[in-house]
């Protein structure tokens, strides 16, 4: 019997006389990874008896190949600021060897830099794919002024580099640094309402190559937004603008590639709308009513003329007033004037004879660019009413039934009857009922008053219509007229208030053993006037404590110790009191009481002695006793301790001195250790 064997043995394979195969050279896995072969057996003749069998080998690759880089030397070109971890090249390497085993799964990294500023790296390499990309030290540092060419050596193991064992090859990368064109232009200023043809060119964007796709975006939500991108980066204002609809436009910029995605962070450009002189001042009213009294007196102000104008720029809405005619002009042509600047109406003659004249007419004229060009003509009236009281004037903190002044009116009727008695009423120009007039029913004298807190910055000035009328109804025909009212003109004084705060006392409860610079409470206090409270503490005796003089934030600078005061006051100015209760936790360890301190006992001892021992604790009940008493290990020959009442048995010798530990019974345990002297 003998036996052959065929197939694809590319006569490395053979088989002996007993039937067992044999290789009289290695297999390479390169070459071939699969070798199917057939065994067959024959007679001495030659006469095939069994057979042929298929038997299939599979060659097991090995680590026979390091990993080769595709070119020596690499070149590439990354841009200043380039975004860190976007790859501007890669390097390439490939391993014959099982792409499914260890043996070809590649690991790629830097050995070194050159030069190597400040001992940082301003490259990085993907350890899988070789793709080099700029560290965000690169990112910030990379400055083509500075420093043009790098060199990197790269190195490149298979095993996945984790094995001492890892072949290697290696390759150099050399990398230029260029400017980086994709950078966002400065703000960009349009005159609105431009009259040239549209579209108009207003800057441009590049990116560092060619083929970048251009898209422009908006970053908040505009009514419209007429602008527009090319293919060549140029951005165009489509429309004329308007700096009263926006005066600003910020632009989104995206540079993306042929499949959409971004190439860059998208850059934003700032759009300024520049104001024209395209808009005419315009008064509040086309016609106001001013009420003047007979008594007024020169410089007294009137009233203020409300104009606006809605031009943004400042020259284009600055506004100037001129008095341009006054009728009739009786008793004086220039009973009135006005301030250019403040439209600040005042009397500039106070021969007012409401008999004579009872209505007087303004022209005013209103322009801006202080005067030049746009004009804008106005009229305003005022009616003279006759008033024989003057104007008064009041502080702000003057208590509720101050008396103002007082009024009288008369009345022809019976004296005592109800046709003869008044009652007076405010009627006009206190909304909120700051003032009360009260009336002595046995004169029909009225006594004015204040009814409420004033408020300067709320309301300055008060100009009341006060109205006399019969507690009874008058008789048909008859009606109450002019003569039956008065007007009284009380200003309020500004008087510097002292800042209030939300609450009148703040109280905090804090554990003691709170961490130094720990933030404790808020408090808060508002100037009427509005002005800027800073904060100081008071009391702090101490010196626990500290307040932000900005926030009214007070936060320890000290630790805190219930046992000196459990209830800790200060004073905050702009002021208040504040409270801090002091929470107790167990800080303080237990001691023995040593009042008693020796104990004398006569030697030799004739029987067992006692002493009787206490302890004392500075925290509270509940971080006090119970105590637990014991002995150390060394003196329980000597000495036994009782439990209940903590006295102490001498037994057989003496001890001069014991060490006894105190424990107390809570919940986080600390003990102290003292001497008990025996003698």
């Amino acid at each position: 019997m003998q036996y052959t064997v065929s197939g694809e043995t590319e006569n490395k394979i053979h088989i002996d006389s007993d039937g067992s195969l044999f290789l009289n050279d290695s297999l390479d896995w390169e070459t071939r990874n699969v070798h199917n072969i057939q065994i067959s057996a024959q007679d001495e003749n030659s006469v095939t008896v069994e057979g042929p069998v298929n038997i299939k080998i599979t060659v097991l690759d090995i680590n026979d190949n390091k990993p080769i880089f595709n070119q020596t030397i690499y070149n590439g070109v990354v841009r200043q600021h380039s975004r860190p971890g976007r790859p501007f090249m890669r390097v390439f390497a490939t391993d014959k060897d099982d792409p499914n085993t260890p043996n070809a799964k590649l690991n790629y990294s830097i050995l070194t830099q050159i030069p190597e500023l400040h001992q940082v790296n301003l490259f990085q390499i993907d350890s899988e794919t070789g793709e080099i990309s700029s560290t965000p030290d690169g990112t910030r540092q990379l400055d083509p002024s500075k420093h043009m060419h790098y060199v990197l050596f790269i190195t490149v193991k298979d095993l996945e580099g984790l094995s001492v064992n890892s072949l290697s090859d290696n390759a150099k990368v050399q990398i230029e640094v260029k400017e980086n064109l994709w950078q966002p232009p400065g703000p960009v200023s349009i005159k609105e309402n431009s009259t040239e043809p549209h579209p108009v060119f207003i800057t441009q964007v590049r990116w560092n190559e060619p083929g970048a796709i251009y898209e422009l975006g908006e970053k908040e939500r505009y009514s419209k937004f007429p602008f527009m991108i090319n293919r060549d980066g140029n951005i165009y204002v489509t429309d004329p603008l308007d700096s009263e609809e926006s005066e600003r436009y910020v632009l989104v910029v995206f540079a993306k590639g042929k499949n959409n995605e971004n190439l860059e962070q998208p850059l934003e450009i700032l759009i300024l709308v520049e104001d024209i002189n395209d808009n005419p001042p315009v008064c509040v009213q086309d016609v106001t009513t001013f009420e003047v009294q007979e008594n007024e007196k020169i410089g007294n102000q009137i009233g203020i003329l409300q104009a606006t104008d809605m031009d943004r720029k400042k020259e284009n809405s600055f506004l100037k007033y001129e008095l341009l005619d006054q009728e009739p002009d009786q008793p004086n042509a220039r009973m009135f004037m006005i301030d250019p600047y403040s439209a600040n109406i005042q009397i500039s003659n106070d021969n007012f004879q409401k008999k004579i004249v009872s209505e007087y007419k303004l022209k005013v004229r209103v322009s801006d660019m202080d005067g030049e060009p746009t004009v804008y003509l106005t009229t305003y009236s005022f009616f003279i009413f006759t008033f024989q009281y003057p104007p008064l004037n009041i502080s702000e903190d003057a208590a509720i039934g101050t008396l103002m002044c007082k009024i009288r009116a008369t009345d022809a009727d019976d004296p005592g009857t109800g046709s003869w008695k008044i009652i007076y009423k405010v009627a006009e120009g206190d909304p909120t009922g700051m003032f009360i007039v009260d009336t002595d029913e046995e004169t029909n004298e009225g006594y004015v008053k204040i009814n409420k807190h004033l408020n300067f910055e709320k309301v300055s000035l008060y100009h009341l219509r006060i109205d006399a009328r019969n507690p009874e109804p008058l008789v048909f025909g008859i009606d109450y007229n002019s003569n039956s009212s008065m007007y009284l003109a009380i200003g309020v004084n500004n008087v510097n208030e002292a800042p209030e705060f939300d609450s009148s006392f703040y109280h905090k409860v804090v554990l003691e053993n709170i961490t130094v610079g720990s933030v404790i409470l808020r408090v808060h206090a508002i100037d009427p006037e509005g002005s800027l409270v800073r904060y100081r503490l008071e009391d702090d005796k101490f010196d626990w404590l500290t307040i932000d003089p900005n926030s009214g934030e007070i936060t320890t600078q000290a630790y805190l110790d219930r046992e000196v005061t459990s209830l800790y006051t200060i004073r905050v100015l702009a002021t208040v009191y504040v409270s801090i209760s002091l929470e107790d936790v167990n800080d303080n360890p237990p001691s023995l009481d040593v009042r008693n301190n020796p104990h004398i006992f006569c030697y030799p001892l004739q029987q067992k002695y006692h002493v009787r021992i206490n302890a004392t604790d500075k925290d509270l009940s509940h971080n006090g006793p119970p105590f637990q008493f014991s002995i150390q290990q060394q003196h329980l020959n000597d000495w036994e301790i009782s439990v209940v009442d903590g006295e102490y048995l001498l037994s057989e010798s003496l001890v001069l001195m014991l060490t006894i530990l105190i424990f107390g019974l809570f919940l986080t345990y600390l003990f102290c250790q003292q001497f008990l002297s025996v003698l």
